[in-house]
């Protein structure tokens, strides 16, 4: 992986494409990535099924995934989706770790070109979680996104955990805006 400092680079992240572009078997969930994104979030069964089932295949075995935190402070459709790739492969290991401070939804404050340089997420390792051991003999750990568009939750994630435990995770993600494929 490269690194830089406080950048992500794109060989941090994994996803299924860009934003808008359809995605393999589209006969089944006829929709971009973008739509398949927004049903995930709206913790939509047949659309966490469909990206789990095909998020499954682009990681490695024996990954653990840890669920983003989202605007509430929990991981909620994210820990979801995990749950359902970890069903779908039978040899990773789920980890709700972080928890956050509930606030305004990124997307909200992008709409409002606001910038996001004050925000605060407050993601942080929740004190009851004890998985170092777990954590430092696996290199193969996915933060579980939907959508990765400037970084600053994987960012804000990583930095937490690295607080915790001295390891560099992947961001795993449905799609990534398309400023991430330049």
């Amino acid at each position: 992986m490269k690194k830089t400092k406080d950048k992500v680079t794109i060989k941090d992240i994994i996803s299924l494409g860009y934003y808008g572009k359809m995605y393999p078997n589209s006969e089944v969930y006829p929709h971009t990535l973008r739509k398949l994104s927004l049903d995930v979030k709206k913790s939509d069964s047949t659309a966490i099924a469909m990206a789990a089932l095909l998020l499954s295949q682009r990681i490695s075995p024996n990954a653990v995934l840890i669920p983003l935190p989202q605007s509430s402070g929990r991981a909620d459709y994210t820990l979801q989706l995990a749950e359902t790739i970890r069903i779908i492969r039978q040899d990773c290991t789920v980890i709700d770790l972080l928890s956050g401070t509930p606030r305004k939804k990124l997307f909200e404050i992008k709409k409002s070109k606001s910038s996001l340089k004050g925000v605060r997420t407050g993601i942080k390792v929740m004190e009851t979680v004890d998985c170092k051991t777990i954590l430092e003999s696996n290199p193969n750990i996915y933060f579980v996104d939907n959508v990765v568009n400037t970084g600053f939750t994987f960012m804000r994630a990583r930095k937490a955990l690295r607080k915790y435990v001295k390891i560099e995770p992947s961001l795993l993600a449905i799609s990534a805006t398309c400023n991430w494929f330049n």
